[in-house]
């Protein structure tokens, strides 16, 4: 009798995760020619699910759709394969736009360090995908720190841990070897993140960091204004500034001290619970938090003082 053995120690972990299934995301997809009302067949396809048989993308007939339990299954097996401490593990599996969108995050417990202000930080992996052209497949690192829950986004170094345009290519072996790397990265950013607390940061400085990253125009002619003042100066209501300015000004100030870190923290309190609780916006709160963290890591690049601490 022959007994086989798994040569991955991460095997049995994630054999687990396996027998759970694929929550949200289990469904098939299915390919069909997009035809016009006149019988004209264009040369675009549609990808659907079967299931509900409601459209997710239209490609050209040379796009490789690769379904979201085959992107879990590509990702679980670079976890099985990689070097992380995985005891613990935890795997949320999230869909939007009628599962157009995939979101997978694994929280790891065993790689956590205490931050600088007497918290801790667990490293955090997102795996994404969608069908409807927003992202290619992408892990990216980032840490879930644990008094406040905010997800601290990743912003210097290597962000993208492991990206591909179709999942189908994916090479396993390399995107293992890859995401190992990112416990490099998960202490490199530690480093960054404390000397961004002994960087003080005065309160118009914060201000207008909140609004270039969100974009919003000032009036001219305010160079004496208080933040209070621009944000009644505003021609309406700019809820997301609004709620920034607020945990800064109000908590992380208080909390951390006025300096770089808390304005980070005050973004990524953002990105992560601002309009979560919306009705509208319930089903895609995944969505909204990826695109939010896309603008805390431009904003954080494009800041000279962030820059350089980089």
């Amino acid at each position: 009798m022959n007994t086989v053995h798994n040569m991955f120690s991460n095997a049995s972990a994630v054999q687990g995760l396996r027998n759970g299934g694929y929550g949200d995301a289990d469904f098939d997809i299915g390919v069909a020619p997009l035809i016009y009302l006149d019988a004209y067949e264009s040369s675009k396809s549609v990808i659907y699910r079967t299931d509900t048989g409601e459209e997710l993308g239209i490609h050209g007939h040379g796009y490789k759709p690769v379904a979201p339990k085959h992107m879990i299954d590509v990702t679980r097996n670079i976890i099985e394969r990689s070097d992380l401490s995985i005891n613990g593990m935890e795997e949320i599996i999230r869909t939007s736009h009628n599962g157009a969108r995939t979101f997978v995050q694994y929280r790891l417990p065993e790689h956590t360090y205490k931050t600088s202000d007497g918290d801790s930080a667990s490293l955090s992996l997102l795996s994404i995908s969608s069908f409807d052209g927003t992202w290619p497949f992408m892990i990216s690192a980032a840490a879930i720190q644990q008094a406040c829950t905010n997800l601290q986004v990743f912003v210097g170094g290597e962000v993208s841990v492991f990206k591909a345009k179709h999942t189908r290519s994916l090479d396993i072996e390399q995107g293992g070897r890859i995401i190992t790397k990112s416990l490099d990265l998960f202490h490199n950013q530690r480093d960054l993140w404390q000397e961004w607390q002994g960087t003080q940061v005065r309160d118009m400085e914060a201000f207008n960091f909140f609004t270039d990253a969100l974009d919003v125009k000032l009036k001219s002619g305010f160079t004496l204004s208080t933040p209070s003042d621009l944000l009644n100066s505003l021609p309406r209501r700019n809820e997301n500034l609004n709620y920034i300015w607020r945990m800064y000004d109000s908590i992380y100030k208080n909390r951390l001290g006025a300096n770089w870190w808390a304005v980070y923290n005050a973004m990524t309190d953002w990105s992560t619970h601002f309009g979560a609780v919306r009705q509208s916006s319930e089903r895609n709160i995944a969505s909204i938090q990826n695109e939010r963290q896309q603008v805390i890591r431009k904003a954080i690049k494009s800041e000279p003082v962030l820059r350089l601490a980089a």
